[in-house]
């Protein structure tokens, strides 16, 4: 038991003496109790005091208090209330409690407050670890014990800090803040806690921010810069680019787009650009080539158009070797016309042989040149006459023909005259070959040469005839000469006279 003694200090009006009493004292409690001080007061009867106390925070159970009428005692009861933290923090409190009246006294105390519950450890934690943005991000904040500070959020350069000032009245989590992701970069969340007491605890945690979308960029590489190819996006058409350009595109986080190119791009005449790798897949953040190579064209053609079928026409990449085909000597056309090769010529230039091998270093064209041919037909029937001239001419040119007339010996036969692409009655003629053309050789029999045959085999034999008859006669008048008569011929010797 303490116990004090506050002597009076007015000589002219002494105040009436006061002694105080305070059991227990001291006292140890926990932070979830109250502790109670009995204070008992001795001094005039029927006076009234005043209590108040320092250093702790307490409440009397009565204020003011007067002494009974006949012994000059009162008692009241200090109570310090340790149960709703953080009114008294861990340790031990020195306190003084004063009683006020005509006269006044005061007496000190104890008071040890233990800690309930474990040391504060403070964690702040974020709902995700990464987010886009326009995302939420939201922070949560975990205490062992009731706890009171402030939350931080720091981020990229620039950034202007934000704060999050709490209280909490018992341990536990739950979310203290949120805000829309703005910046991209890294941010820092930091926390500074206390537990209203010496309790401190502090920890951070990190999150980061990124785009929505990703980008990608694309080049076509290869193609002069005069030149473009279209861009398909999953099959939808996203513009052009141009070549050595480089395009961007933008996706949303999380999708899979495929990239598609033209395969062949046109340039000047018989020249175009050619992709083999012509579409792409891409996912996330990523750049891509599209890589051009120059193809020229190749054409094998004939003159006239179509005669025969070509090969070794098409697309060669710069630089490589191609070969025509051996062009046939001649080719059968419609009835009665033929082409005949001539040469190759490789880009108007005449060519020697008959197949060209060609370095593809720019679009060439190779002609294989044939000339038309029309046929000549030299009818005569049964081949009278031995027929010459029949066969193909270069078309334009005179073509000769002819038979041989007449034939036979006797009964002859004789040409009249010629018909069809011809008209005339020599034996040879000639013809231009613009078109396929056809000659008939029309006969006769001529009985000519026989009757001239016949009629001097006549005279022949008529004249033996006479010469017979007259040797006959000259037999009987050997001595007669013979007579002349006009014309008349003399058979025999002369007579001879005796």
């Amino acid at each position: 038991m303490l116990v004090a003694l506050l002597l009076p200090t007015n000589v002219h009006a002494p105040p009436p003496p006061v002694f105080l009493t305070l059991t227990p004292s001291p006292q140890t409690i926990s932070q979830t109790q109250t502790a109670t001080y009995h204070i008992g007061i001795t001094s005039t009867p029927s006076t009234s005091f005043t209590m108040s106390v320092s250093g702790v925070v307490g409440s009397f159970t009565a204020n003011p208090v007067t002494t009974d009428p006949i012994g000059g005692l009162a008692s009241v009861d200090l109570v310090a209330d340790a149960s709703t933290p953080p009114t008294y923090c861990p340790g031990t409190y020195s306190f003084t409690v004063t009683a006020t009246g005509p006269g006044s006294a005061s007496i000190g105390g104890v008071l040890t407050v233990n800690q309930v519950g474990p040391p504060l450890i403070a964690t702040v934690f974020t709902d995700k670890t990464n987010y886009q943005t326009g995302q939420t991000i939201r922070i949560s904040l975990s205490v062992s014990r009731p706890a009171e500070g402030q939350i931080t959020v720091t981020g990229p350069s620039g950034y202007s800090p934000l704060g999050y000032p709490f209280q909490t009245s018992s341990a536990g989590s739950g979310a203290v803040a949120s805000f829309t992701a703005g910046a991209i970069g890294t941010y820092s969340v930091s926390v500074q806690a206390d537990d209203y007491c010496s309790g401190f605890s502090s920890t951070q945690t990190t999150f980061t921010v990124s785009p929505n979308s990703y980008d990608v960029s694309i080049t076509a590489s290869g193609i002069p810069s005069q030149y473009s190819t279209n861009v398909q996006i999953d099959g939808h058409n996203q513009g052009t680019i141009q070549g050595s350009q480089t395009k961007s595109l933008s996706f949303p986080i999380g999708s899979t787009h495929s990239i598609m190119v033209d395969q062949y791009v046109a340039g000047d005449t018989g020249v175009r650009y050619y992709a083999s790798q012509n579409s792409w897949s891409v996912s996330s953040t990523d750049s891509h080539t599209f890589n051009y190579q120059i193809q020229y064209q190749f054409n094998v053609l004939t003159d006239p158009s179509g005669v025969t079928p070509t090969t070794g026409g098409g697309w060669y990449p710069d630089g490589q070797s191609v070969q025509t085909n051996q062009a046939p000597p001649t080719v059968a056309g419609p009835s009665g016309t033929q082409f005949a090769f001539k040469d190759w010529e490789l880009d108007g230039a005449p060519q020697s042989g008959n197949q060209l091998t060609v370095t593809m270093n720019a679009p060439h064209t190779a002609v294989a040149k044939y000339s038309t041919q029309y046929q000549l037909v030299v009818d005569s029937p049964g081949g009278l006459g031995n027929p010459q001239g029949a066969g193909y001419y270069d078309a334009g040119s005179t073509a000769t023909f002819s038979v041989t007339s007449p034939v036979g010996f006797l009964v002859q036969q004789v040409l009249v005259h010629w018909q069809g692409d011809y008209t005339g009655t020599n034996p040879q003629g000639t013809v231009t070959m613009d078109q396929p053309r056809t000659v008939h050789a029309v006969w006769t029999t001529s009985y000519t040469q026989a009757y001239i045959v016949g009629g001097i085999l006549a005279v022949v034999i008529v004249a033996a005839a006479i010469m017979m008859m007259r040797r006959g006669k000259g037999g009987t008048k050997a001595d007669k000469p013979a007579k002349k008569k006009g014309f008349g011929l003399r058979i025999g010797k002369p007579k001879t006279e005796s």
